[in-house]
């Protein structure tokens, strides 16, 4: 169990980034009224695996490591993991990234769009038909100006390495 911790102005309200610790969700009183809830810190992240080795029968999961006490990342564009979720709707199965990342920004002056990448399989998409087995379809992601999801660009069919951490 965490410990509960707050810090007190003399005038008796919480200060700015004030945090409660009620594992697994911290609490942080960030501005007066405005109340955060974020995850408590989760653990280390190591290697658990490959896209080829999720179990799509089993909702896009890895056996040893099930999404109910684990979560996924990628090192894809960054050295820092990047959270992914696994997703079905009605054909095939899609892995991107939970939060946008900046993209298209080779010339931040210019252009500069949230987005990041999907790796996508067994779809009604005839690209990823010509996947090998194991392999997924990559594309970026983007919000265009008028904030609607387009994709472009590709890197081929991947099996990347996941990540995995303790809920």
């Amino acid at each position: 169990m965490g410990s509960t911790r707050m810090s007190r102005r003399s005038s008796g309200h919480c200060t700015r980034g004030t945090h409660v610790d009620l594992t697994p969700i911290r609490l942080m009183l960030w501005a007066p009224g405005l109340l955060l809830a974020t995850p408590a810190a989760a653990g280390p992240w190591f290697p658990c695996g490959s896209f080829s080795d999720l179990n799509l029968t089993k909702n896009c999961q890895l056996d040893r490591y099930p999404v109910t006490h684990f979560e996924y990342a990628i090192q894809y564009n960054s050295a820092e993991p990047l959270p992914v979720v696994c997703t079905t709707w009605n054909y095939g199965f899609r892995i991107y990234n939970k939060l946008p990342i900046v993209v298209e920004s080779d010339n931040p002056q210019g252009v500069m769009r949230w987005g990041g990448a999907i790796f996508y399989t067994a779809t009604t998409a005839s690209d990823d038909d010509t996947c090998g087995v194991g392999t997924w379809r990559h594309k970026y992601w983007r919000l265009d100006q008028n904030n609607t999801v387009t994709t472009a660009w590709t890197n081929g069919c991947l099996n990347l390495p996941l990540l995995c951490r303790e809920r």
